[in-house]
């Protein structure tokens, strides 16, 4: 007998798995997903059995042992891993090891498992009839459900819950960010008699094994977690819930560059599991998936909604210029210091750049070459790629002139006006300078919620949990967003504004030079369906996801013209069924010193692209410190 077994190697190591024969002492032991030990080099490392057959047309090495301090993989999970393989052009085992703790954390000597992990309720699930999701899923077990709505959509993850209570299912709850899975886990917990438990990032290997061998056990029902908890290995899996589907944070930014939303409804199909999406502003994907009848959606919208009033700061100037328009000086003016009021700035620092007003000089990161922020309070130039910070000149070094000046909008120059225009009020801000963590961002909101005033934040006012409503929100300095080199840049932007909006108790105010951008009339006519029909149409006819799959190949390097070789090489080599763009210098052309080189490819037909990919791979001559990054369906181009 021979086994295909993957280890954690690339693709350049050769081939996505390796042959090994098995030896007849340990045949019975040997099924898909067994853990092995086999001789790979020098070294005997860990893999996992993919694939068993009966000959070989090769002369292979044996395996050595089985490694039995490694639980085994579900055969559900190593089918999903070579699905992941073809998918995102990688090896079988980064895959695998994408899934899995660290092995070595593995072979430590650990304690007997317990369910200590595990948080359960006696209490009765709450009586009532089958609410539209229940009698969805008694009707199709199967369905793909998108449910728009805001806090209303727990309702929905409720009746959900009282599904699964009804028989012998298991579930896996998605959500973006550490602390909203802790949320939702206590939310859980307080409406389910179900053992739950969460998984994420945040944990320890060892804390990440212990849990893993509670699913895999059976003593847990419902898996709440991050991107990584979609691959639990949870037995009777029937339900795969997804809240804020169109999070970036689901997509994963190291090799393999998997999305969690396309690895759970990829699970999901493979086992007949139901998946719900659920958000207030679904990705252009979901939508289209509701569009061409693979799914179904659920609308809840909230019994109030805010007005939401567009702002032409090029005819409503205000007391200083166009930072804060007249409509919006008048609203905040009038609401403190007493009441609460928000404003959304999309970058934080004092300023995008500095200018020299007489020679147009703008310094730049010498590791990035991008403009280096400018941050006044400390009064330093910082690059937010590598982190780089420089006292700020008070010359210019190209030709000496004195006078110069910070352009653009960023949450530290805002906050420095509010300061200067509504005294006495409260002023606190909220972006990654003055809260880098989960639990300094709590307690921005905290103070908030028990002082009033004004929060002025970057997106993570939309991030996490604890938002504290305002009476009225501001949005300052939008047209950045709309205008990045991104085809998702509209959508992005209109799935920021529309959670803004849930938390204006009475008014959003959103200033902009281009109050025609169809993601702006959107949002104030309430016309979401024509939004998402412009956005598909837009896409099919730019042959963009979700029509054509989207590879973005980034070669990056020390050497530019090295870089730039190999991404031409790789743009000559990818063949028919691709539209080839580039190569070319990427939009941020150089981070930390090292060169990128963009080439992107649409197929027009399916996997055409990444299979090529996976061939050349294998064999392509790359300089020792070169690097090709390969990135399928990219949420950022950048």
């Amino acid at each position: 007998m021979f086994a295909e077994v993957a280890v954690n190697a690339p693709l350049r190591a050769g081939d996505r798995t390796f042959t090994f024969a098995v030896p007849p002492e340990i045949e019975p032991q040997i099924t898909i997903g067994t853990p092995v030990r086999v001789p790979f080099g020098r070294q005997t490392p860990t893999g996992f059995v993919v694939s068993l057959s009966a000959a070989s047309g090769r002369a292979v090495r044996p395996i050595a042992t089985v490694d039995e301090r490694m639980p085994p993989l579900p055969a559900e999970l190593v089918d999903l891993a070579v699905w992941m393989a073809e998918q995102y052009v990688c090896s079988v085992g980064e895959a695998l090891w994408a899934m899995i703790p660290s092995v070595s954390a593995a072979h430590r000597k650990r304690k007997a498992p317990d369910a200590s992990g595990a948080e359960e309720v006696t209490s009765p699930p709450r009586p009532g009839e089958p609410g539209e999701v229940e009698r969805v899923l008694n009707h199709v077990p199967a369905a793909r459900l998108a449910v728009i709505a805001d806090d209303e959509r727990f309702g929905a993850y409720l009746e959900a819950v009282r599904w699964l209570e009804a028989g012998q299912r298991g579930a896996i709850f998605l959500v973006p960010e550490v602390v909203q899975a802790q949320a939702f886990l206590l939310w859980l917990t307080r409406h389910s008699t179900l053992p739950a438990l969460i998984t994420h990032g945040g944990l320890t290997d060892a804390q990440r094994w212990t849990a893993w061998r509670q699913v895999q056990s059976g003593a847990v029902r419902i898996v709440v977690g991050t991107r990584l908890a979609i691959f639990a290995p949870l037995r009777n899996l029937s339900l795969i819930v997804i809240d804020h589907e169109e999070d970036a944070s689901y997509k994963e930014e190291r090799a393999p560059r998997y999305h969690a939303r396309r690895v759970a409804e990829e699970r999901a199909r493979r086992v007949g599991a139901a998946v719900l999406w659920g958000t207030p502003a679904p990705s252009v994907e979901v939508m289209h998936a509701v569009e061409e009848g693979g799914a179904a959606a659920i609308v809840r919208p909230p019994e109030r909604r805010a007005a939401v009033a567009i702002s032409d700061v090029r005819a409503e100037a205000g007391p200083v210029g166009g930072l804060f328009g007249r409509r919006l000086y008048q609203l905040l003016a009038r609401i403190l210091p007493r009441g609460r009021a928000m404003l959304f700035v999309p970058r934080r620092g004092y300023a995008d750049f500095l200018l020299c007003h007489e020679c147009g000089w703008v310094p730049r990161c010498p590791q990035c070459g991008v403009a280096m922020t400018y941050h006044v309070r400390q009064v330093r130039l910082q690059c937010h790629l590598c982190g780089r910070s420089d006292p700020a000149p008070e010359v210019c070094r190209t030709c000496g002139g004195t006078h110069l000046r910070p352009h653009g909008v960023g949450t530290e120059r805002v906050e420095q006006t509010a300061r200067r225009l509504f005294r006495g009020a409260p002023i606190f801000r909220l972006d990654a300078e003055v809260a880098p963590d989960e639990a300094a961002q709590q307690r921005v909101w905290q103070q908030f919620g028990r002082k009033g005033g004004l929060l002025i934040g970057t997106q993570l006012l939309v991030k996490g949990v604890g938002q504290v409503p305002a009476v009225v929100v501001g949005v300052i300095g939008v047209d950045a967003g709309l205008n990045l080199p991104d085809f998702r840049a509209a959508e992005r932007t209109y799935q920021v504004l529309t959670r803004l909006v849930a938390l204006a108790e009475q008014e959003m105010i959103v200033q902009t030079f281009a109050p025609s951008h169809p993601a702006l009339r959107a949002l104030v006519q309430q016309e979401a369906e024509k939004f998402y029909r412009d956005e598909l149409a837009a896409r099919k006819r730019f042959r963009y996801p979700p029509y054509h799959t989207l590879v973005n190949i980034i070669v990056t390097g020390p050497d530019p013209d090295a870089a730039r070789d190999v991404a031409a090489r790789l743009a000559g080599a990818l063949g028919e069924g691709t539209e080839v763009l580039g190569p070319s210098p990427a939009p941020l052309a150089r981070v930390r010193g090292r060169y990128r080189w963009q080439v992107l490819a649409k197929e027009i037909e399916e996997l055409a692209a990444r299979r090529a990919l996976t061939g050349l791979l294998r064999t392509l001559a790359v300089p020792r410190e070169t690097k090709v990054i390969v990135d399928v369906d990219p949420v950022d181009l950048l």
